[in-house]
């Protein structure tokens, strides 16, 4: 049985290993008999040290005993949640579905490529019992290449002070709504927080696009957190790349910044002033540079197509994301796309399927966009493919104010609370609330 467990110094989101193996700037890490790879490049290791690792990045040691002891609440925990995992990602039994559908079914299970107008028929499936054999087949090609492990970071929304003026956002420049800006002490309490209290190793600083955060205010801000011992994850929009250069070597490791559109006429059209060309360059760059990339797309912007939502899966995949990023349309009131019809749910899903058949070790990130699609989407969400999750960790009085999108489920929630109701829909599905590596 799986313990309902919330003392949460124990119950982090990554689980300590032990390391067994020590080449050049990686490390082999042992988790209860299996072993990962991960990225060193900061912490003085020695073999027998046991060490948490995020998104594939060593991020922080951990004393021996405090290591012990929450190893000995996962023991109870991780070969449990594996079997309840196994049981739900099991291939569905014969169903009774079209001949030709059945034919792109068979052709999944044998791990083949996809012609472009199979992707299209996928989108295209309308079928209940076709789309949750598709959703099936999509969750077990996440178990067989992903395990159970699923990313938890934390959220810290900073600002909602915007420069640009976009269709669909909530935050837009010209929108009159009440501005906030979160000092950097406040960040930094914020983080200290979610990472002493709630036990998260990796944060995510998000904020509009804010000129107001000098390269300087935001160098100290990152080392103060990443002395912490957790992966820091950058979402602040389109800036200098010798700005993000100096972020990493403060000790910024990932960006989260996605594309939007792949279509550069939408682009254009809804994103005013800012350059499609621009944004894939940087985000090309930040690679370069040594970035963890999340990245991604919206879908259900006006005239987009199913050939569009299949051009933005491969775009984000030539530009080797470490984690793909994409939800639902949902526009602000207000703005100039406020009267938008909200994306279908399972057009939401076909593309997390899609994209875990397309790219079968992805990390698929269920976003609160996604969430506000219905009570169980969040785990409609993980079941048809994906295997990362983004909890509110920003304060309430700041979090209210960041409302890049109407009816966020995590507005007037305590984040104990969605930190509990979280690790229980976890736990029911099988799935581990920590990253093992890589």
């Amino acid at each position: 049985m799986i313990a309902n467990y919330y003392n949460f110094s124990i119950m982090c989101y990554a689980i300590p290993g032990k390391i067994v193996e020590i080449n050049s700037r990686f490390a082999v890490v042992d988790y209860f008999g299996e072993k990962r790879n991960v990225l060193n490049d900061e912490q003085p290791i020695k073999i027998g040290d046991y060490v948490y690792a995020q998104g594939g990045i060593l991020v922080d040691k951990v004393e021996t005993k405090e290591a012990i002891k929450i190893l000995e609440f996962w023991k109870r925990q991780f070969f449990e949640l594996k079997k309840i995992d196994r049981n739900l990602s099991q291939k569905a039994g014969k169903q009774k579905i079209e001949q030709n559908t059945l034919s792109l079914f068979q052709k999944i299970n044998r791990s083949q490529e996809l012609s472009n107008q199979e992707a299209l028929t996928l989108l295209s499936l309308s079928n209940r019992k076709e789309l949750e054999l598709l959703y099936k087949m999509a969750n077990n090609i996440r178990q067989k290449n992903n395990d159970n492990a699923c990313c938890v970071h934390g959220i810290i929304e900073f600002s909602n002070c915007c420069a640009n003026n976009c269709f669909y956002c909530g935050i837009r420049k010209n929108l009159k709504i009440s501005r906030f800006r979160m000092s950097p002490e406040e960040i930094i309490n914020t983080a200290q927080i979610a990472v002493e209290k709630y036990g998260f190793k990796a944060l995510v600083l998000q904020s509009g696009e804010d000129p107001y955060y000098t390269e300087k205010i935001l160098e100290l801000i990152i080392k103060k957190i990443r002395a912490m011992g957790v992966l820091i994850f950058l979402s602040i929009g389109v800036r200098d790349a010798s700005e993000y250069e100096s972020f990493y070597k403060a000790g910024a490791r990932a960006i989260l910044l996605r594309f939007e559109t792949s279509n550069k006429k939408i682009f254009k059209r809804l994103r005013p002033n800012t350059s499609f060309e621009k944004r894939i360059k940087l985000i090309k760059k930040l690679k370069k540079i040594g970035y963890l990339i999340a990245t991604g797309f919206l879908i259900g912007l006006p005239d987009e197509t199913n050939q569009d939502i299949i051009n933005n899966i491969i775009l984000t995949k030539k530009l080797e994301a470490d984690m793909y990023s994409f939800g639902p349309l949902i526009p602000a009131g207000g703005t100039p796309l406020g009267r938008q019809k909200t994306a279908d749910i399972d057009l939401v899903l076909k593309t997390i399927a899609l994209t875990r058949i397309i790219d079968h070790e992805a990390k698929i990130l269920v976003t609160t966009a996604l969430e506000t699609l219905g009570t169980n989407a969040k785990k409609r969400g993980l079941l048809a493919g994906a295997n990362s999750l983004m909890l509110n960790v920003t304060p309430s009085i700041f979090r209210k104010k960041y409302a890049i999108y109407p009816g966020r489920p995590d507005r007037n929630k305590g984040i104990e609370k969605n930190i509990k109701s979280t690790v229980n829909l976890l736990y029911s599905i099988g799935r581990a609330p920590t990253d093992l590596g890589i």
